[in-house]
């Protein structure tokens, strides 16, 4: 029995049966503490909102759009990144009554006299600092340490170490959104071409024609604004409407070209606009 162990790693232990005449090669990865640690953590916890969340574990995939791509923008660079770290990512998107605990008097508004407020529609017409702000709200409702650095009601930073609430990563968010479990990426969250497969999300659809100028040819998903959460399918994750509905706020600050092969990315320290990803029901082209 072999026992491989290194300071501030979990050991392993392995059994081997010499064989003479016979050279034999171990190959041994030893997880950090914390990685030990995290596999040891349920798969889905719940939070003090009462909002599910479940355990995802990336890995390394490629991220961006290839020269070919019909659509592609000069900013979409492929790239590869290097997920090593496990999180935890709400099973949908924050909806107004889960926001509403945080900021009584919030309203999501209308459009063109479609209400967008009702309690199960995700909570929309906010800022990412509006975001941030939740997320350390339901730090403190749990006794976790912040996330985000507030000065004067502004967020100013983060703390990369925290164990709190924060907005998922480009790279994090778009692992649960395309990658496949053969390792492969989808280029949309029902597969590689337009249009959407029937129901395959909340889009501009023929529901919306007469509210929105550009809308899906043939795909109607029944909701010409913002639906109530968890009405279509979920993707392989248990992921409700990451392709659609309501486009989500990220935490990383953008930068046009991220360099590659970066891991656990989560964006430069400085800028002046925040990530967005993700398509919703004012959305009809690639």
């Amino acid at each position: 029995t072999l026992r491989v162990q290194r300071e501030g790693y979990a050991p392993q232990e392995l059994a081997v049966t010499p064989r003479p005449g016979f050279p034999q090669s171990l190959g041994v990865t030893l997880a950090t503490l914390a990685e030990a640690k995290a596999k040891s953590t349920v798969a889905r916890v719940t939070t003090a909102a009462g909002q599910e969340m479940v355990l995802l574990r990336p890995g390394p995939f490629a991220m961006g759009s290839s020269r070919r791509e019909v659509g592609r923008r000069a900013n979409e660079a492929l790239r590869q990144v290097r997920l090593q770290r496990p999180f935890y990512l709400g099973v949908a998107e924050v909806s107004n009554a889960e926001f509403r605990q945080f900021r009584a008097g919030h309203s999501s508004g209308d459009f063109k006299g479609k209400s967008l407020n009702g309690d199960g529609q995700p909570a929309v017409n906010l800022g990412w600092e509006d975001a941030a702000l939740y997320c350390n709200w339901l730090s403190a409702k749990e006794g976790l340490p912040p996330f985000y650095t507030v000065q004067g009601g502004r967020v100013t930073g983060f703390s990369a170490a925290s164990r709190g609430y924060r907005l998922p990563t480009e790279a994090e968010w778009a692992w649960a959104a395309i990658v496949q479990a053969d390792g492969s990426s989808a280029r949309f969250g029902w597969g590689q071409e337009l249009p959407p497969t029937a129901k395959a999300g909340n889009f501009a659809d023929q529901s919306g024609a007469t509210l929105l100028g550009q809308v899906i040819a043939g795909y109607d998903d029944g909701f010409p604004v913002a639906a109530p959460r968890k009405r279509f399918a979920p993707n392989r994750h248990g992921l409700f409407d990451l392709s659609g509905n309501a486009a989500e706020w990220i935490h990383d600050i953008y930068e046009a070209l991220p360099p590659d092969g970066r891991a656990d990315p989560a964006g430069p320290g400085s800028g002046e606009f925040h990530v967005i990803r993700g398509a919703s029901w004012r959305h009809g082209s690639v």
